[in-house]
């Protein structure tokens, strides 16, 4: 699992930082509601990558790792990839940065 870095301050906006939180809220219940620990620990993993991008960081395989996810609908996924796109078009054209904290 690469990652990439990114200058997350300069990027996201509000409503990009509320998305990737509302995100993570979803799958939060979803959690609640999965009871088998091979969900439990995929979701553990893909939420692990989602606060990353508050750190920064872009973790190569979080599209592959949802779109693996059989209990994630399609439309969130979509919305997890409008994410990906916008910091890996970002990473592409302007290089790898780093957030400060």
């Amino acid at each position: 699992m690469a990652h990439y870095r990114f200058n997350r301050h300069e990027l996201f906006t509000q409503e990009d930082t509320s998305e990737v939180l509302s995100i993570i809220g979803e799958i939060r219940e979803i959690y609640m509601e999965v009871t088998t620990p091979a969900f439990e620990s995929q979701l553990d993993n893909l939420t692990n990558m989602l606060y990353g991008l508050f750190d920064g960081y872009l973790y190569d395989n979080v599209l592959t790792t949802a779109a693996s996810i059989v209990v994630l609908d399609i439309i969130l996924i979509r919305r997890i990839e409008a994410i990906v796109d916008k910091c890996t078009n970002d990473i592409l054209t302007n290089g790898q940065s780093v957030t400060m904290v």
